[in-house]
């Protein structure tokens, strides 16, 4: 599974495949999965269809919406768009995608954007999703985006974060059974300064997005969903694509049986992202082998190796400071994503006593990277 920047084109066969129906006759689907509007997963999207195109196979758009970005509109010019049709309700004109004219022009590929989409009534099906199913089972191969917080299986986190409530959802089995599925991922500074530039939506509205959706502490936290959910997908394959290489590194903690649990999620989002990974300790004199059992050494052993069975590269510090430590290791590493476990101090302890990820939260803000946090 290749890891793919900016620079690196798709396997040809890869895409090539998915122009194939499978055994029983259904079209394949590619699902680009992202944090939020503006991560480029159209983008990528349609230069995998210009591929496509210029490999010879039969690929058309059957509805991209450019929001205004002159960009996009660019990428749409010269590929095959179906019309989409026009329906009148409540004395306005709405274009939808026009399922009837894809199923009749039957091509090998359609580019179907914005997957959650709620069909205006009277159409065949109420959710564009349940469209893509019906192009899947004629034999048509469908690629589709979606940003992470429509999954249904994520609403409980979104809700808890942000106080909204998702109306258009899109089942976690669309996602799941999906024979290839990418992750379009992002900085999150980056993606702010994309809205700030105006990439993403006009200014007026960029500005008030930034005070809502696109706070930073929002996107962290759908950024750890989206690239969590890519580490629990069981069949297909997962690929990366990115404007900066991801470093991702995975904080040990003192207790083994939290330990455990961490290393392997860690293990398999750093497998999925296919990049190097680094599991590191920091020790307190509490934790030094005269001051521990020798069970607690044996399963802190076990842990250390554990990750370098899986692949880390283990690096043991010594300090009384596990927080800094660990910031002085992602600067010297260029550590672009810390993994920790979810903070066991809660309330007021954790205020008179900040656990040692309360601290890097606070002391990390502005460091460059992000802090993923997993329930162990």
């Amino acid at each position: 599974m290749p890891r793919m920047n900016d620079d690196v084109r798709p396997d040809p066969d890869e895409l090539l495949r998915l122009t194939k129906a499978d055994a029983k006759g259904r079209g394949r689907l590619k699902v680009y999965l992202g944090m939020a509007a503006g991560v480029g997963k159209t983008m990528r999207m349609l230069e995998d269809a210009h591929r496509m195109r210029h490999a010879g196979v039969d690929v058309a758009i059957g509805l991209v919406e450019t929001h205004g970005r002159e960009e996009t509109a660019a990428r749409i010019a010269d590929l095959e768009v179906i019309p989409r049709r026009r329906v009148s309700y409540r004395n306005v004109i709405i274009e939808e995608m026009d399922l009837a004219a894809i199923l009749a022009r039957h091509p090998d590929v359609v580019v179907v954007d914005e997957l959650p989409h709620t069909n205006v009534p009277g159409s065949k099906n109420e959710k564009r999703w349940q469209d893509v199913e019906d192009i899947l089972a004629a034999g048509i191969s469908v690629m589709t985006a979606l940003n992470v917080q429509h999954l249904e299986g994520v609403q409980d986190v979104v809700r808890s974060a942000t106080g909204i409530d998702i109306s258009e959802r899109v089942p976690d089995r669309t996602v799941r059974e999906a024979d290839s599925v990418i992750l379009v991922d992002l900085p999150v500074a980056e993606l702010q300064e994309r809205l700030r530039e105006g990439k993403i939506y006009p200014p007026d509205q960029a500005t008030r997005a930034l005070d809502n959706f696109f706070r930073t502490e929002f996107l962290v936290r759908l950024r750890e969903l989206a690239l969590l959910q890519t580490a629990t997908f069981s069949g297909a394959p997962v690929v990366v694509q990115g404007t900066a290489e991801v470093r991702l590194a995975v904080a040990l903690p003192f207790e083994p049986e939290l330990a455990r649990p961490l290393v392997l999620r860690a293990s398999r989002l750093a497998g999925r992202m296919n990049t190097r990974w680094y599991a590191v300790y920091v020790r307190q004199r509490r934790a030094h082998a005269e001051n521990i059992s020798a069970e607690q050494h044996r399963k802190l052993t076990e842990n250390v190796q554990l990750a370098i069975s899986l692949g880390a590269t283990v690096v043991t510090r010594e300090s009384e400071d596990v927080a800094g430590a660990l910031l002085d290791f992602a600067k010297s590493e260029g550590i672009t994503m810390f993994v920790v476990g979810r903070p066991t101090r809660s309330g007021f302890v954790s205020r008179v006593v900040p656990s040692t990820v309360h601290r890097l939260l606070e002391r990390g803000r502005g460091r460059g990277f992000d802090i993923v946090i997993v329930d162990v």
